[in-house]
């Protein structure tokens, strides 16, 4: 790699040696650049809340799409969406966040080669569009679910066609993003980025960008609290016919307040979670020098924690809460631990179960 005024990136992805200028882009990304001490400072902080929020997202999916899995009864069309959200929230958090954040403080930059550059800068994106969709089906299927009750679900096989599309919907949005991300070598100054570059073409750059928020966060956070207000709408208006006692009467009070606050709560951890990375990267794409050079780093890194900890939230929101999925995953445990046992003691575990 040259590095003498006007940079050049060395690539072989063909066979071929490319070189493209970076002046220009050089001198737009160099604020993300700095700013390394601060971040560097903030490490003994930013590393635990990362390993919390990966932890807590890995296991908790992991169970959730354990427990989907094993429980034949559990096989039906909300469950399997719970499940894909559940997988690729999973895979989110196994792969944005360690490599962002080993990206992010080593001070040799980008350290996994230029395989796993592109392979990563695929994942990453895809799972994010994958685990928004997939909220915003589930949304959708709730809202037929509770407020057209008598209206035909669809089928398995046609949830199966829809979780395909999802994964090959997010594959396509994210294929302009990997056409243009770059594996850089600065040999003398040992650094190498892995980094998404559009040069000369600004237009197509802001274009991909604001298409790529409005589908991913305006249109599934509309789409949410459309679906959401309905069915709070609809189990506040309805009336279970019959005579009921006080207690009865009561009981389905708590049942609505406890649904609509859940309900509520899917609605503002997505818009939460995933507001910050948002406003960052508009503010970003009008004008990069609107956020302080000296701490670009370290907001761009607390953003997207607040978009990772999304993972940490859905599976607590939509399965943990819910007493079927706690009493099947008890009832799991529980055979489990009396294997271990009848497997201690000697005994088959036939005669336990």
């Amino acid at each position: 790699v040259s590095m003498n005024g006007c940079s050049s990136i060395c690539m072989n992805d063909t066979g071929g040696i490319f070189e493209v200028a970076l002046q220009n882009v050089s001198s737009e990304r160099k604020p993300q650049f700095e700013g390394v001490e601060l971040l560097q400072s903030f490490k003994l902080l930013i590393i635990p809340c990362y390993t919390v929020v990966a932890l807590v997202g890995v296991i908790g999916n992991y169970l959730l799409l354990y427990v989907i899995c094993c429980t034949r009864k559990m096989h039906n069309v909300t469950n399997f969406f719970i499940g894909n959200l559940a997988f690729s929230d999973m895979l989110m958090c196994s792969t944005c966040i360690p490599f962002t954040l080993a990206y992010a403080l080593n001070p040799h930059g980008w350290v996994f080669g230029r395989f796993m550059c592109y392979l990563v800068y695929l994942i990453q994106p895809v799972t994010v569009y994958v685990s928004v969709f997939t909220l915003t089906a589930i949304g959708v299927d709730r809202y037929y679910a509770t407020v057209h009750p008598l209206k035909k679900r669809i089928s398995i096989l046609a949830c199966t066609y829809l979780l395909c599309a999802i994964w090959l919907l997010s594959c396509a949005l994210v294929a302009p993003a990997v056409a243009h991300t770059y594996h850089v070598e600065f040999r003398n100054e040992g650094f190498t980025i892995c980094e998404e570059f559009w040069m000369g073409q600004e237009g197509q750059r802001l274009a991909y960008a604001y298409g790529t928020l409005f589908i991913t966060y305006v249109l599934p956070l509309s789409a949410l609290s459309i679906s959401y207000l309905c069915i709070s709408i609809k189990l506040r208006n309805c009336v279970v016919p019959g005579y009921h006692t006080q207690s009865q009467a009561e009981a389905q009070r708590l049942r609505k307040r406890k649904t609509f606050r859940l309900v509520s709560l899917v609605v503002a951890a997505f818009g939460i979670c995933w507001m910050p990375i948002s406003v960052f990267n508009v503010l970003r794409d009008i004008d990069i020098l609107l956020i302080d050079k000296r701490y670009f780093l370290l907001i761009q890194l607390l953003c997207h924690l607040c978009a990772m900890s999304s993972s940490c939230c859905n599976p607590f929101l939509y399965a943990w809460l819910h007493d079927r999925f706690r009493a099947e995953l008890r009832k799991m445990m529980v055979c489990h631990r009396r294997i271990g046992i009848a497997a201690n003691n000697g005994a088959t575990a036939s005669v336990v179960l």
